[in-house]
């Protein structure tokens, strides 16, 4: 007989759900993400304050680093990676780590052999490769960015072993379900990359600080990757298997996302590069500059949960479980627009006071700071279409649908190219307008594409999205997102009447504007930085920071007022399910630490 003073043993605990699991690794990814992100702002915080927005260097450096050496990356992060893990996963859980690891081998040194052809061209052919990235004639300041992009190139290009090696470890860190370090390594990247530049600066350089930053980015992410991985690093071998099936199968999954990744960077080479580099010195950097806090906003949370979500969808499709499958990508979509649509509208109409706190520093003025926020209310129009493309593309991955997913990238990369070509070469928009003409076509491209990556997933036989759910759903989350982008703008026009903003009129601004580019494209132009810069409007540096600071906090503050009691009013089930969790996991750590 058992005593019965003895005290019964604890029960067991429960096995987490697919949601819990999901969710913990995505909160995981989420702060070593928003931490890299927060240092991807300082980064071109760091970046404006010492070269300015619309100058010659900040142009040359978007040429060289993000038109090259980025998307030569990116190339790689976005095709190897997806392809990577479903066969890793598949071979470790079948073949066992053993085979797992001689597939993982073949792929790095042959990863490696392609980077060293690729480094040793662009570090021997600098000129060629920045020449086919504008693809125009180069004269006056459009020469001297030419040759700063060169040199920028050749000592940069190095950085690609770091970058691109860093894809393949962060997908094979993934497979063991460990997300935090790989995620942690992009942080890492941020902040050597501004700590370099910092040092740089420090030592007296002037542009060359700014090859010191991406050179210590690309040796710092690949080490946190491989101290990350620790002994399970002892599987790799020297060895080029390519009869291994496991290779193999990767190379049919990779091919057909090569093809559509290409296509995409070409749309970006010819919005981004081709055609705002025709039109004068400047329009590169205040097009990167408006991307930064939409990109930074967009990869917050989506791209976290995505990277969370990859090894389980690879699961459900592995047992071909299609309805617990879509619930899931529904529940998901769903609580992803409820925070997405309502953040767009505070934020495109937030994104001039944003950028002017963020930016505005040293050489970027009140003028500066508030075109890149003009430009990035048009790209934040994308947000929540942006946020459903990330997971709907991991679940055509984890379904090897490769190929279907990249025709439809090519599809909507060519109508993003159109309509710049349309706007710039049919219609001649030049100056801060073609910029935003770009920004627009990128917005209305992407967000057509995820309409159709969720309509194909549909007529896949995936049950995506019911139909009398989804349209309430729908109802209920635009009315809250009008409500909180007017209650935005109320607070920012309040405001505005009590603290109004110094900057030049429109008229005035345009005619400073096309000023500066017909005195870019002149060969006589000044080579110093200071004569690239004019003098900060008034209202620059510190002080327009703070005068800007109101105008975010109190609209913001507004926004989220009304987003809290409009869920509640509206009903979302999403909403509560969010804060219920929030609640069990805060109780779970709580308990946890008590005992």
């Amino acid at each position: 007989m058992s005593d019965p003073a003895a005290s019964p043993e604890p029960p067991a605990a429960p096995p987490c759900s697919l949601a819990d699991r999901v969710v913990s690794a995505t909160l995981a990814i989420a702060v070593a993400h928003g931490l890299a992100k927060l240092l991807g702002i300082v980064q071109w915080s760091v970046i404006g304050h010492y070269y300015g927005i619309k100058t010659l260097t900040t142009d040359a450096f978007v040429l060289a680093f993000e038109g090259i050496i980025w998307t030569v990356f990116l190339i790689g992060e976005e095709s190897v990676g997806p392809a990577f893990l479903p066969v890793f996963t598949k071979a470790k859980d079948k073949d066992g780590e053993e085979k797992a690891w001689r597939f993982t081998s073949t792929l790095l040194n042959a990863q490696l052999l392609l980077l060293l052809l690729a480094v040793g061209a662009l570090m021997y052919w600098p000129h060629d490769a920045i020449r086919v990235l504008t693809l125009g004639e180069e004269i006056g300041a459009s020469a001297e960015r030419a040759e700063l992009a060169a040199h920028f190139l050749v000592w940069m290009a190095p950085s690609l072993f770091g970058l691109s090696v860093g894809s393949l470890t962060y997908m094979l860190l993934n497979g063991y379900k460990r997300f935090f370090w790989p995620a942690f390594a992009d942080a890492a990247l941020k902040g050597a990359l501004v700590a370099g530049l910092i040092a740089g600066r420090a030592l007296g350089l002037e542009a060359e600080a700014l090859i010191v930053g991406v050179l210590a980015a690309g040796v710092t992410k690949l080490a946190v990757h491989v101290l990350a991985l620790g002994p399970k690093f002892k599987g790799y071998r020297p060895i080029l298997d390519f009869s291994d099936p496991h290779v193999r199968q990767f190379a049919v999954l990779v091919a057909p996302l090569i093809v559509g990744i290409v296509f995409a960077k070409v749309r970006d080479y010819f919005n981004n590069f081709y055609v705002l580099s025709q039109l004068g010195v400047g329009l590169l950097g205040l097009n990167s500059f408006g991307k930064k806090i939409f990109n930074a906003l967009g990869w917050l949370v989506p791209y976290p949960l995505s990277i969370a979500m990859f090894p389980f969808l690879c699961d459900l499709v592995a047992k071909d479980d299609k309805d617990a499958l879509g619930a899931f990508l529904t529940r998901a979509s769903r609580m992803l627009l409820l925070v997405f649509m309502p953040l767009a509208a505070a934020l495109t109409t937030l994104s001039v006071p944003l950028a002017q706190v963020l930016f505005q520093s040293g050489k970027v003025d009140a003028a500066a700071a508030a075109q890149a926020g003009t430009v990035n209310a048009v790209y934040c129009l994308v947000l929540p279409f942006y946020a459903l493309e990330f997971i709907f593309m991991q679940a055509y991955f984890a379904a090897h649908r490769t190929i279907s997913v990249s025709i439809i990238g090519i599809v909507f990369s060519s109508l993003s190219m159109a309509i710049s070509y349309l706007g710039v070469v049919t219609y001649g928009l030049t100056g801060f307008d073609a910029v935003l003409l770009v920004a627009g076509g990128f917005t209305a491209s992407r967000a057509l594409k995820t309409m159709v990556l969720a309509a194909v997933l549909r007529w896949k036989g995936l049950p995506l999205f019911p139909w009398a759910s989804t349209v309430s759903f729908l109802f209920r989350a635009a009315i809250l997102t009008a409500a909180c982008g007017l209650a935005c703008l109320a607070a920012r026009e309040a405001l505005e009447r009590v603290m109004p903003s110094p900057a030049a009129p429109a008229a005035e601004a345009e005619a400073e504007e096309a000023t500066k580019t017909e005195a870019w494209k002149t060969v006589e132009h000044e080579k110093s930085e200071a004569a690239e810069t004019p003098p900060p409007a008034s209202g620059g540096g510190m002080r327009g920071k703070l005068r800007a600071l109101p105008k975010l906090a109190v609209p913001g503050l507004a926004a989220l007022v009304v987003f809290l009691i409009g869920c509640k009013l509206l009903r979302f089930e999403e909403f509560d399910e969010m804060i219920e969790f929030a609640k069990a996991k805060l109780k779970k750590r709580r308990e946890k630490g008590k005992t």
